[in-house]
């Protein structure tokens, strides 16, 4: 996140702006599941006016961090099919994303179970 200086060195105007973002991000009470970076403006345009305006980050030629993470379940076929389980595995995945009350700022692929182990009696262990 960029912000400009009034409001990194006023600690009312930066706790206010995290309040805000974070109802955004998706989650109120927290940040759960998305890393954010807060750093000073960095670029700016002086106009003929000589006016200084912030340059818009799309026009800055740094990579921009992503700042959702991702989280992946393997389920196998019994729990896959059967959505009470699904939705306690939702409920379990949450809580230890961090927020028991939501997903906020993960992305959560549920795929099915693919790899499977095979014993020496070829009995599938999976």
């Amino acid at each position: 996140m960029t912000i400009p200086a009034a409001v990194a060195y006023n600690l009312d105007a930066f706790q206010k702006s995290i309040a805000s973002l974070v109802e955004r991000l998706g989650c109120r009470p927290c940040f759960s599941g998305a890393d954010c970076t807060f750093l000073h403006e960095r670029d700016w345009v002086i106009n003929e006016k000589l006016e200084t305006h912030a340059l818009a980050r799309s026009f800055v030629q740094e990579p921009i961090p992503h700042p959702w993470r991702s989280a992946t379940a393997t389920l196998p076929s019994k729990v896959a099919n059967n959505l009470d389980q699904i939705k306690s595995v939702v409920a379990n995945i949450a809580g230890r994303l961090g927020c028991g009350q939501c997903c906020s700022g993960f992305d959560i692929l549920f795929q099915q179970e693919t790899n499977f182990i095979v014993n020496e009696a070829g009995q599938i262990r999976g």
